[in-house]
């Protein structure tokens, strides 16, 4: 799988999350570094707020601008 996009996650003028432009929204695929680690997983909206859940075990993490993402091209 080839990324082209990674970098910091920071909310936009519309508050949602993006990654270096690219808006992300429910059902968007990303992984986050975790420990070190590339997690995949996806972004949903949930409880009034986005969320990242984990394919693996489906754990959610709180979206936040010390997470580094990349996107799956």
């Amino acid at each position: 799988m080839k990324f082209e996009t990674e970098g910091k996650l920071q909310r936009n003028e519309l508050g949602r999350w993006e990654v270096l432009d690219v808006q992300l929204c429910s059902g968007s695929p990303v992984d986050i570094l975790i420990d070190g680690h590339w997690i995949s997983g996806v972004i949903e909206h949930w409880q009034g707020d986005y969320y990242w859940f984990s394919r693996y075990d489906g754990i959610p993490v709180i979206l936040s601008s010390s997470i580094v993402a990349r996107i799956p091209q």
